[in-house]
């Protein structure tokens, strides 16, 4: 599913995200809370009303941008980057209330915990709501990250409590596996959330170094989710981790990689020696007369050559954001229903050796 991170796919009408074949997007609590404001898209008919999306929207708790800030992106533990610490941190107290943090908006302190975080997604509206959660990087000590599994367990029963008594009709809430990089945490986690008799579970926290530790981690937590319920892998995006994503289990997935990538001149081809990635910034594209993708319906690859949309890469146009953008989620959506078919058709393992080459 695609990001709708301030109530749009970027670049693009939500018709044509629905065109393309999407049946449901993520919308960010966090974002949403401070920018509108949950309180103004309510009174302007909901999340869906107020993005003119009529399908499905999960919204993610919060928790993963929230505590952002105070230990840093995903990507700042791969690059080696810590946080801002003591006066210059954005978070200002995590308890067992919730969190205190700096608004990045106006610089105001606001909080969110495991009530505030439900009541935002009531408001928005959304179909799937997530419960509040810590999400610890992969270099935290294993005692702070088992402190913060087990609060984010205690904060899972009062979203539960607080969706039991007042959720909306028809808004379902998953809990969210954390632990870390620790195999019994993971474990542990999983059997809580499957506990927590959730109608469907996500599996979330920063999941290692690199794909390998990504993949070990993951697979911890499904071994022991019950196959009867819908989970969720958030943040994974990269080709290769879906089709392994998909064969152990996971039933739907979210990330930024498409809507990322195109904002920053790549597009997605079907080329595993090329990581599926093709820069269209370079100027081995300048006089290319070819498409994107010569197979490939959407309206880029139909009717523009590299050459044009790497002129238009170059020279910052926003038509080039948008052209990306349509190719990069058809790409996608033409991916999960390959493996959606192969599925189907009992040769999941022939169509992921052909997409992985």
């Amino acid at each position: 599913m695609p990001l709708a991170s301030h109530a749009t796919v970027r670049s693009l009408q939500a018709n044509e995200v629905q065109d393309l074949g999407y049946e449901m997007v993520l919308g960010n609590t966090f974002h949403l809370f401070l920018n509108p404001g949950h309180e103004r898209i309510a009174t302007l008919g909901g999340l869906h009303e107020f993005m003119g999306w009529p399908r499905p929207i999960i919204t993610d708790s919060g928790g993963f941008q929230v505590f952002s800030l105070g230990h840093g992106t995903v990507a700042d533990e791969i690059k080696g980057r810590r946080a801002e610490t003591g006066r210059h941190s954005r978070i200002l107290e995590i308890s067992e209330d919730g969190v205190r943090f700096r608004s990045y908006v106006d610089g105001s302190a606001r909080f969110m915990g495991p009530e505030t975080s439900m009541q935002v997604q009531n408001a928005l509206g959304s179909d799937i709501a997530l419960a509040f959660d810590e999400c610890t990087p992969f270099h935290a000590e294993r005692d702070y990250t088992e402190r913060s599994m087990h609060r984010t367990h205690r904060w899972l029963e009062r979203c539960v409590e607080w969706q039991r008594e007042h959720a909306p009709p028809g808004q379902v809430l998953y809990g969210i596996v954390q632990g870390g990089v620790h195999e019994d945490l993971r474990h542990e986690s999983a059997a809580f959330v499957a506990a927590a008799g959730t109608p469907g579970i996500a599996i979330g926290g920063s999941l290692g170094a690199d794909k390998e530790q990504m993949r070990e981690v993951v697979g911890w937590a499904l071994a022991t989710l019950p196959e009867d319920r819908p989970r969720h892998l958030l943040g994974i995006g990269d080709v290769d981790d879906i089709v392994w994503a998909v064969e152990l289990g996971v039933d739907t997935l979210d990330c930024a990689t498409p809507t990322r990538l195109a904002r920053h001149g790549t597009v997605l081809v079907p080329d595993p020696a090329r990581r599926w990635r093709l820069d269209l910034t370079k100027a081995e594209h300048a006089d290319s007369r070819d498409p994107i993708q010569p197979d490939c319906d959407c309206y880029a690859c139909a009717h523009h050559t590299r050459a044009y949309l790497h002129y238009l890469t170059r020279a910052k146009e926003l038509t080039a954001v948008r052209l990306l953008t349509l190719h990069n989620l058809t790409f996608m959506r033409s991916l999960m229903q390959r493996l959606r078919a192969s599925i189907e058709a009992h040769r999941y393992a022939d169509e992921a050796a052909a997409i992985l080459g």
